[in-house]
């Protein structure tokens, strides 16, 4: 039986905690929910959907949130974000979430809503929405902090500092870009079907907020411009790479430049050809004499023009 004394002024939200050891059983049937759905409800679940029953429907969320410091949160050591769904149900004049542990979406909409009277005059709808945009905060405050990463990933590679393991950090961000798209963009199709004619259930709990799903689409956006910014940190670190690679030939050639005429004049001299030249022995200074002249004047030629 459902709890009494609701009305347009007063609006129900039931927390329900299965980490907790919270009776989910008990909360679904003072709501009279489906059999279905109270055993959906009991089961942790990686999915984002949107199904409507006769007077109340349910919509699972996908949340990620940044744990502490800059860095998304991670769960048993794992290398990437912690991501787990909050299940929204939602009647008439009553709203129940179920969730595993602590959830910062929840706690972040319960903590700015503290002494609100006025949150009863929400419908379920309202509720819901606001409970979504909730979702897509941690969201953004990923995308923020990744940035932030990405900044650090640029220093680096302008510093010249971090060499291979740079480009496994960049690898690694990827991989978390990858990551957040993949929990977000499925969500499109149950934010999107929240305004569809089938799902309307105006009479039972109200009009979702009808900016929910280009509020989505902004934050969507802002992970593809999380890629369009990693792209260039790459950029920029195979552009550092190619001319730490041009200074090495620079180097290279500089060195095989000052010694190429030694090479030479220790060719000639080597040749076994009967010139009066090689019979006096103190012309051996003079070829090595020869052999400094010309590496002092290649090396200042090359100071000269920049090239070393």
């Amino acid at each position: 039986m459902r709890p009494s004394g609701l009305s347009e002024r007063r609006l129900l939200w039931v927390d329900v905690d299965r980490a907790a050891g919270q009776d989910i059983e008990a909360a679904a049937a003072a709501f009279d929910l489906e059999p279905g759905l109270t055993a959906r409800l009991g089961k942790p679940r990686h999915e984002s959907s949107l199904t409507k029953f006769a007077d109340y429907l349910h919509l699972a969320l996908l949340t990620m949130e940044s744990g502490e410091g800059d860095e998304p949160r991670e769960a048993d050591g794992a290398t990437e974000p912690w991501i787990h769904t909050i299940d929204v149900v939602g009647g008439r004049n009553w709203v129940m979430t179920v969730h595993d542990g602590s959830t910062p979406a929840l706690e972040r909409f319960e903590a700015a809503t503290h002494g609100d009277t006025g949150l009863g005059a929400l419908d379920a709808a309202g509720l819901v929405a606001a409970l979504a945009d909730e979702v897509l905060t941690g969201y953004l405050e990923i995308v923020e902090a990744t940035e932030r990463e990405i900044d650090r990933l640029d220093e680096r590679a302008l510093r010249r500092r971090g060499g291979d393991d740079l480009l496994s950090d960049i690898v690694a961000v990827r991989r978390r870009i990858s990551r957040i798209r993949r929990s977000l963009a499925p969500q499109r199709a149950s934010f999107a079907a929240l305004t569809r004619p089938e799902m309307a259930l105006d009479d039972d709990i109200g009009a979702p907020w009808p900016g929910l799903t280009d509020r989505l689409d902004r934050t969507i956006d802002a992970v593809e411009n999380l890629r369009t910014l990693l792209l260039g940190t790459f950029d920029l670190q195979m552009a550092r790479a190619a001319k730490d690679a041009n200074d090495v030939m620079k180097v290279l050639t500089l060195v095989s430049a000052v010694f190429l005429p030694a090479v030479v004049l220790a060719g000639i001299m080597g040749m076994n050809f009967p010139i009066g030249f090689f019979e006096d022995a103190q012309n051996f200074w003079v070829v090595l004499a020869a052999m400094v002249a010309l590496a002092i004047v290649i090396v200042a030629i090359a100071i000269r023009r920049g090239w070393a």
